[in-house]
């Protein structure tokens, strides 16, 4: 290996750190010479990156919560692209992140360096000219999920890109050497609201109340509300005051909940496809402000929301927007995949076709055997 090798590594959100860490990690197995930094969170720190911004103090939903930290984020952007042009790096990583790494990865190019996303922003969701936007300032993208290539190849065909696997998959099975602290007997029910506080807000209410409903006709019910890393119990006390009888609130473990619950109620996000992997069926639910529904529904073009229906192909997973996320209609749709076998029975097979589509473990050390070939020229 060459010595002194160089590279940027930009990653948002939790998702985003947590898989960067992984990339992170396979690049210093391959090449221990090289020196890793760049924007993430504390698993990218722990994973021996040097943090220049922290990804934590970006972190947005939706267009509304953009003006409130506009100076920290042009303060970021101005950092990084500094950082670039100082240490002219043998590559930039650009993970997800697209308001930011489109950015980031344009700079990088005038600069002449060469770029390699990894995890693909969802243009094929809402935004596909920005495929032809990525190919003019990306080298290389390793996709996630088994129908993006083809989208690409439709849309942006001078764009190299490959699938890699998804890196959720690189995450070997435990073994849990505590057992949940509930009631063994319970029927047990999973609330994943999400891992951020305008999250928290508008969904953890809903699903709560949901769970008084399904309570009153189930009552042997017990209902798991696992925080998210960063998340602690003080943050959502407030919107514990009214809660369903048998609830426990965990610091974590939310993978544990999800292999064993019998059902997740589960906000539209990465906690879908966890949810698939997992195996267990689930509601998905979403709510956002209403200007900045007003702003997705216009430009959304699939039509699905949750990944694992998009992978499908078809609705495995009741999918509740909007205003017709309410406790109620939740309530219904998850008391049925709870009630009807047949049902449950096609939900749980789909969701083991979902798996299979996403390839076997190794996507982060794919991607970093991929950068290295890039390095390499």
């Amino acid at each position: 290996m060459t010595a002194g090798r160089s590279v940027v590594l930009v990653a948002g959100e939790a998702s985003g750190d947590q898989h960067a860490a992984r990339l992170a990690r396979e690049l210093t197995a391959l090449d221990p010479d090289i020196a890793i930094s760049g924007i993430g969170g504390p698993k990218m720190e722990a994973a021996g990156v040097e943090l220049l911004h922290r990804s934590e103090d970006l972190a947005l939903v939706g267009v509304a919560e953009v003006l409130p930290k506009l100076l920290v984020i042009l303060g970021a952007i101005r950092g990084i692209k500094r950082h670039m042009k100082r240490t002219r790096p043998d590559l930039v990583i650009l993970v997800d992140f697209p308001d930011f790494n489109f950015r980031v990865g344009k700079a990088a190019k005038k600069l002449g360096l060469k770029v390699l996303y990894y995890i693909s922003p969802q243009v094929w969701a809402w935004r596909p000219k920005r495929a032809q936007q990525m190919a003019s300032f990306v080298k290389h993208l390793a996709c996630v999920f088994p129908f993006e290539p083809q989208f690409f190849r439709n849309h942006a065909p001078q764009l190299p890109v490959s699938f890699v696997g998804h890196p959720l998959l690189d995450i070997p099975p435990q073994e849990w050497d505590e057992p949940l602290p509930v009631p063994q007997e319970a029927e047990l029910v999973g609330l994943l609201p999400g891992s951020r506080m305008s999250e928290i807000s508008r969904l953890l209410p809903l699903l709560l109340a949901t769970a008084k409903r399904m309570q009153e006709q189930r009552p042997g019910m017990h209902f798991v509300l696992p925080l998210a890393p960063g998340l602690r119990r003080e943050q959502v006390e407030p919107y514990l005051k009214d809660t369903p009888r048998g609830l426990t609130v965990l610091a974590g473990r939310a993978r544990q909940v999800m292999e064993q619950a019998r059902l997740l109620l589960v906000a539209s996000g990465t906690a879908t496809l966890q949810t698939a992997l997992a195996g267990t069926p689930g509601v998905v639910v979403y709510k956002t402000g209403g200007f900045n529904y007003l702003v997705a529904r216009s430009l959304i073009k699939v039509e699905y929301i949750a990944m694992p229906n998009l992978i499908a192909g078809r609705e495995l997973m009741p999918e509740l927007i909007q205003g017709e996320a309410t406790p109620e209609k939740v309530a219904a749709e998850a008391l049925s995949l709870l009630d009807d076998e047949r049902r449950r029975a096609r939900v749980i097979e789909g969701l083991n076709e979902v798996r299979a589509k996403l390839g076997g473990p190794g996507a982060s050390r794919r991607v970093a055997e991929l950068a290295l070939e890039i390095m390499e020229g």
